[in-house]
């Protein structure tokens, strides 16, 4: 499997009369202490998403691109300000050869609102040692399409198409393998599916919902925090407040459901055991949500195991590590509903088996995330720990 690391942006200056602008990235951190202003100034502000597509070139290792975008705003009336035009490059540091259609979305603000015509064109690799860029004689162009790429076309703006591309809002910006709100739509199925599985197990063993959907209830708005505030901590060195976590998730939300058992008087490990179907099953479906959301996602490829997708930024065939997450969990999801199911609650040993199971799963997806893991040590103390746990489990089921 031939893989290289997460495209990262660089921004260059254009060599030209046109002012500059910022390009924003979905992943774009807030590094001041005003994070949380920035990020909703930003989401209200109107911007430029368009789209250059490309082949890879038949090199022998992954390679540099950057793609200049150039835009002049068409429904001006009079002379022209220096907000109705802009020059800006993008480049992919690696491009992987053999990976098939290559999409790259610049997200141009600092702009006047309005309709516009870009135009795009790939310039050479920086060199040191070759001096000026100059533009490469013949710029690629993305070739047949399969499906799935032909509708993302379709879906974005490209550069270079006959009709303008409008400004829109941030959080409204059309990208390649990005669907706006998907991800928000798929957590909020998730926990409709969870409670409803939840109430299928509760109800098997004749005993009263209220009480356990209440305590579910605040378990969850609880979780929501705690992936959030996870999130944060977890990147505190680039003030990231954009992203969730869902160890913040299960972690809060675990918490919370062991005060409120106790209080309410809620049978503790019956509870977990009817919980955990619902909860795994609840995690593959949101795992979706992040694939069509670009975040989690593996770096690319040129292996037919690959799948196109987007990091928000670079659209191209990756490792899809989300879907990988999404099957580990759904199928333990399914695993442990039939097993509580069958033979009624036993004490959480099936939460905390269930848990165990995907947490060690999930160890060896993140390997493959394009994203750096934080420390080689914690992934395999995760790994350990949850093998123990997952073997304490079963030999409590099984005796």
């Amino acid at each position: 499997m031939s893989i290289a690391r997460r495209s990262a942006a660089r921004r260059r200056p254009a060599r030209d009369t046109a002012p500059r602008v910022d390009v924003v990235q979905s992943d774009t951190p807030a590094r001041t202490l005003g994070g949380w202003t920035r990020l909703l100034e930003s989401a209200a502000q109107e911007i430029l998403a368009v789209t250059y597509w490309f082949d890879p070139a038949p090199h022998l290792g992954p390679y540099p691109v950057t793609v200049r975008f150039s835009g002049r705003r068409v429904d001006v009336k009079g002379r022209l300000s220096p907000g109705d035009r802009f020059d800006h490059e993008e480049t992919i540091e690696e491009v992987v050869s053999g990976s098939g259609p290559i999409s790259l979305t610049a997200r141009v603000r600092g702009i006047n609102a309005g309709s516009w015509v870009v135009t795009a064109r790939m310039l050479g690799p920086a060199h040191p040692a070759c001096g000026p860029r100059e533009q490469l004689n013949v710029t690629p162009t993305a070739g047949p399409l399969r499906p799935a790429a032909r509708f993302w076309r379709r879906w974005a703006p490209s550069a270079g198409s006959a009709e303008p591309v409008r400004t829109c809002l941030t959080p409204l910006a059309r990208v390649p393998g990005i669907l706006p709100g998907i991800w928000g739509a798929m957590v909020t199925l998730g926990m409709a599916i969870a409670l409803a599985l939840q109430s299928m197990v509760i109800a098997g063993d004749h005993l009263a919902v209220g009480p356990w959907w209440a305590v579910s209830l605040v378990a969850i708005v609880v979780g929501i925090v705690g992936a959030k505030v996870w999130f944060i901590v977890l990147h505190r060195r680039e003030h990231r407040l954009e992203g969730w976590c869902i160890q913040g998730f299960v972690t809060g939300a675990i918490l919370t459901a062991a005060i409120l058992l106790v209080v309410l008087d809620v049978p503790v490990g019956a509870f977990l055991d009817a919980t955990a179907p619902g909860l795994l099953v609840a995690m593959a479906v949101g795992r979706v949500g992040c694939f069509f959301a670009g975040c989690c996602g593996g770096p690319p490829t040129a292996s037919s195991f690959g799948v196109w997708s987007s990091d928000q930024r670079v659209g191209a065939r990756r490792i899809p590590t989300q879907l990988l997450e999404s099957v580990l969990a759904g199928i333990l999801g399914l695993l442990v509903l039939v097993a509580v199911l069958g033979h009624g609650p036993a004490g959480g040993a099936f939460f905390v088996g269930g848990l165990a199971a995907y947490t060690l799963g999930r160890q060896g997806i993140l390997r493959l995330r394009a994203e750096a893991r934080q420390t080689r040590l914690g992934g395999l103390v995760t790994a350990t720990l949850a093998a123990l746990v997952l073997i304490a489990a079963v030999v409590v089921l099984v005796r």
